[in-house]
This record gives C-alpha cells, sequence and structure tokens, in this order.
C-alpha cells in the first residue's frame, strides 16, 4: 500500500476545499488535496448559482440569515461570516473571477447552469500557483485521528489500489449528502462521505435533520433537474394545473420566495404534487418580452436556461428536490472540530444556517470558512511535534483490511440497486414531510438494502471498491439524518414533522448533537440555545 506523508491533508475540492488549501499553502505548509473525482469537477461549487452573500447591510443579513435559521444559528460561526464576507469576496474579485454586484449579492458571471465553474476555475488556478499538490481519483474509506495526526485510507480509482495519507492536521470539507434522495441537484456522488468519516473518527455531529430541499428545479421528462435562480424564478407565475396561483394559495410573501422561504414553498410544492396529485407549472414565457438590459445577469439566466428548459415556449413543470444538508461536524469559528488536528469547512460542518439556509450563504460559507480552516490547520501542523507517522500507518492498515472483509460480505450484493432503494427510502420517508411512522420504517428498511441479490443474472456488476464504499458511508449519514429527525418532536425550519406541524421552542429550541462512545456505539444528546440570538 503506497504511503503518502503531508504538512495538512485537505479532503474535497470544492470552494471550501480549495480555499482551504491556497491559505495552507500561503503558511508555507506541504499541502495535498484529495477529491474523489478528477480536481476541479464533481463538487456542488461548479454545480451551484453562483451566488454569493456578503455584500448587504450587515444587519440585514444577519437578520435575514437569524430568520431562516429558526433561532439555532451558532453565533460565533454567524459573526465570523458576516464580518469576514466582504474582504473574502474581495480576494475572488481580485483574483480574476468574473463577476458583478446585483442585488446586493455577488453573482458570478458564468453560462447556465454549471455557473460555479468560473468559481473553481479562479480557486484552482490560485491553488495551483499556490503550490497545492492534487491527488484525484482517490475515494476516502477511513479518517482516524491519533494524537492529533490524521491519517486516510483511501482506495485509488486510476491504479485499482489503496493509499495511506498521513497527516500533521486534516481539513474535512467534503461538501453535503443532497445525493442520498432520490431528486436533488447535487452531484451524484454527494452522498455524505463526510459525515460518516467525521463521526467513525471520533468528533461530534449537530442538527443532522436540517436537509434543505430547493423549490424551483425543472422536472421536465427527459430533462436534467436545472436549478432555475430565484432571480429568474421570480420573473414568472407559479400556478398548478388547477391555475391557482400557487404563492397566493399558501400564503407565501417573501420574495424572492425560491430565497427566503425555501423550506415553505418546498413543502407546499411537495403537497400539491406527490399529495394532491396536482402538477406546478412555472410559466417564464412573457419574460422574452421584457427588456433585461438593466440586469445582465438575469438577462444571462434567461438567454441560457430559458432556451436549455425549454421555458420560452410553454410553462415548465417543477418540483423540488434536495439541495443542502445544514447539520454536520460541529466546529467553532476557528473551524476546529471537536478531535485535536481536525478541522473543517462547508456543507459537511452545522450549526451556521441553524434549521434552514439563507439563498446565497453557502457560497459565502465555503470561502470564509475555507480561508479560516486553512489557516487554523497550518497553525496546528507547524506547531506539531514532528513526531513518526508509523502509528498511523499501522492504524490504517488495519482499517484496509476490515474494508476488504466488508467488499467481500457484500459481492453478492446488487449495489447498484442498494443505491436506489436508499434513495428511495429517504425520498419517500425522510424528506420534505416526515412523520414518526414513515421515519422508523425507514430506518427499519435502510439495513436491508444490503441483502444478498436473489436469483440469475442478479448481481449488479458494480461491486467495484468504489460502489461499496459509498453506499456504507451514505447509509450511515442516512441513519443520522433519520434518527435526528425522528427525535425532533417539532416543525422547524427545514425540518417539517406533520405529525407535530408546530415549532415548540419551549421544548426543541436546540441541537441535537451525536458522538461515538467507547464501545463505538452512537451517543445522542440535546443541547438546548440559551438566550436570544437575536
Amino acid at each position: 500500500m503506497e504511503r503518502i506523508s503531508v504538512d495538512v491533508a485537505v479532503i474535497g475540492c470544492g470552494g471550501a476545499g480549495l480555499r482551504a488549501a491556497i491559505e495552507a499553502r500561503r503558511a508555507g505548509l506541504d499541502t495535498l488535496v484529495i477529491t474523489k473525482s478528477p480536481p476541479g469537477i464533481g463538487t456542488s461549487t461548479v454545480m451551484s448559482a453562483g451566488v454569493f452573500s456578503g455584500k448587504e447591510n450587515p444587519t440585514e443579513h444577519r437578520a435575514w440569515t437569524l430568520e431562516s435559521g429558526r433561532g439555532l444559528n451558532q453565533p460565533d460561526l454567524l459573526e465570523a461570516l458576516i464580518h469576514y464576507a466582504p474582504s473574502d469576496l474581495e480576494d475572488l474579485v481580485q483574483w480574476g473571477m468574473p463577476s458583478a454586484v446585483r442585488a446586493n449579492k455577488l453573482v458570478v458571471m458564468g453560462a447556465a447552469a454549471s455557473w460555479g465553474k468560473e468559481i473553481i476555475a479562479c480557486l484552482m488556478d490560485k491553488a495551483r500557483e499556490a503550490g497545492a499538490r492534487f491527488h484525484g481519483s482517490l475515494l476516502v474509506s477511513r479518517l482516524v485521528m491519533l494524537d492529533g495526526m490524521g491519517g486516510l485510507l483511501a482506495y485509488s480509482l486510476k491504479r485499482n489500489e489503496w493509499v495511506s495519507v498521513a497527516a500533521r492536521a486534516v481539513i474535512l470539507a467534503t461538501g453535503g449528502a443532497s445525493a442520498l434522495y432520490l431528486r436533488h441537484d447535487n452531484p451524484g456522488r454527494m452522498v455524505g462521505d463526510g459525515y460518516a468519516l467525521a463521526l467513525e473518527a471520533g468528533a461530534q455531529l449537530q442538527d443532522m435533520e436540517f436537509a434543505q430541499f430547493y423549490p424551483v428545479l425543472l422536472a421536465e421528462e427527459k430533462q436534467p433537474a436545472y436549478l432555475i435562480p430565484p432571480a429568474l424564478a421570480d420573473l414568472g407565475t407559479l400556478k398548478n394545473d388547477r391555475g391557482e396561483d400557487i404563492l397566493d394559495k399558501y400564503g407565501i410573501h417573501e420574495r424572492p420566495a425560491a430565497s427566503r422561504a425555501r423550506d415553505k414553498l418546498s413543502r407546499c410544492l411537495f403537497l400539491e404534487i406527490y399529495r394532491e396529485d396536482r402538477k406546478a407549472l412555472l410559466d417564464l414565457t412573457s419574460v422574452k418580452n421584457r427588456d433585461l438590459s438593466g440586469d445582465p445577469f438575469v438577462a444571462t439566466l434567461w438567454e441560457t436556461l430559458g432556451r436549455k428548459s425549454g421555458a420560452e415556449d410553454k410553462p415548465v413543470k417543477i418540483a423540488p428536490g434536495a439541495h443542502h444538508v445544514m447539520g454536520g461536524a460541529v466546529i467553532d469559528a476557528q473551524c476546529a472540530t471537536t478531535l485535536p488536528g481536525l478541522f473543517a469547512a462547508g456543507e459537511v460542518t452545522g450549526g451556521l444556517h441553524g434549521a434552514n439556509r439563507l439563498g446565497g450563504n453557502a457560497l459565502t460559507e465555503t470561502i470564509v470558512f475555507g480561508r479560516r480552516a486553512g489557516a487554523s490547520a497550518a497553525r496546528w501542523a507547524s506547531g506539531a511535534e514532528k513526531a513518526a507517522f508509523n502509528p498511523v500507518f499501522e492504524a490504517l492498515e488495519s482499517y484496509k483490511e476490515e474494508t476488504v472483509r466488508d467488499m467481500e460480505a457484500m459481492k453478492d450484493t446488487n449495489l447498484f440497486k442498494a443505491k436506489q432503494r436508499l434513495r428511495q427510502i429517504m425520498w419517500d420517508w425522510g424528506g420534505i414531510v416526515r412523520n414518526r411512522d414513515g421515519l422508523n420504517r425507514a430506518l427499519s428498511d435502510l439495513p436491508r438494502i444490503f441483502e444478498p441479490a436473489s436469483g440469475a443474472g442478479s448481481k449488479s456488476g458494480h461491486s467495484s471498491p468504489q460502489s461499496v464504499i459509498e453506499l456504507k458511508l451514505g447509509a450511515r449519514t442516512a441513519a443520522l439524518i433519520l434518527t435526528a429527525a425522528l427525535m425532533r418532536e417539532e416543525s422547524r425550519g427545514a425540518h417539517f414533522r406533520e405529525d407535530f406541524p408546530q415549532q415548540n421552542d419551549k421544548r426543541w429550541k436546540g441541537h441535537f448533537r451525536v458522538r461515538l462512545d467507547e464501545a463505538g456505539k452512537e451517543e445522542w444528546m440535546f443541547d438546548p440555545v440559551k438566550g436570544n440570538l437575536a
């Protein structure tokens, strides 16, 4: 097994991982960026709408974020975001990212439907210029932290062999888990690896029940689930196939609705489509007659996305889909997790957004906290005693044997069907509308996805190490989401329990947190919020 040793290892090559790598290299640390896709692709940053918050009035930005978070935003993280966003975003502009300020947002002047390509291109160029190293097509299956040093057991998808990486500090920037759901707008391999890796390494997680759904995704047959950005969606009318205005019907007055009322609008569309068996239609046909020259961003959206989606000629079907996870690793404002030597940034962390994320805050989070994670990891690695990495490599060797045994045990499992079944379970019972019976059913069904296939010709041919690793990590993360959702007996933000439809501040204003005890079993706790965040 190949052995690699570095000062700082960054897991993930999206906005948070790249910004962290830049900062670690600026401090003179040997920095390796590990990504399971080829560097620069396969991240949620690439597929984002390219809109950064942080140009707003700070008082308004704080108030809107708190309103969305329903009382659960972690104060130190929120204040760091508000304070550092303007200067951190200015770095991107100075580094050449094509952008403009529109409606108090920094907007990437990219092309639909992957505006974020320009963000990644900018950060990749800067990271390479700084001297960061990259190892692509490397899938991490295990993270260990020993005496403040980190170890990663990974499988090389190109060479079909195991690789072990030891580092003085590790930065987790693996993104979210929205691809655990049947309908989503994330890369297909975004199944929550980082949450499971962090938990199994001994870190504490929080707020895993809060999975955000984006309401306005294209739902036309044989078309990708394009995200229709709020600025464009607001130019049209949203009706069901009876002609009822959906925003009026459900009393949604916030604008843009897809940004400031994501949870409510997603829930209303779910009820319309999946409970009332109606179609939800976005009519943008009148946009072609408007003069959009005063807003180049919206004009670009319309020119590209309108043509791609067919919205120029007729109303298009839309439906919600999984978009972002607000929960994740517990961190402080310096991005330190509860494990010495392990830092985290971006969607894999919890606390900043509370119960629901304000549109525009996700990309800004990656830049602000990516920088802070890189600086903190560099300080840790620089101050660490230069102890030998042998104990880390020995621990990784034992975990490799464990993973090989898992692969052998799953050789008769149809892994493709198992992954699809996992996504169906999460969509049906752990998605936009939840209840106790459904969540219990989902938790009881999860272990069955690993059952061997039966019948001739039932094996999938997808029994690669990649498939096994992703399925096991994804299923672990799915169980965390379901368990937290079952325990929170109220509705708050993106978490809606139809059997407990009201927000209950007296009982549930706080965070569900989880860690592993000494026996490796999940230990759940509830930490009430003290005081008023506003």
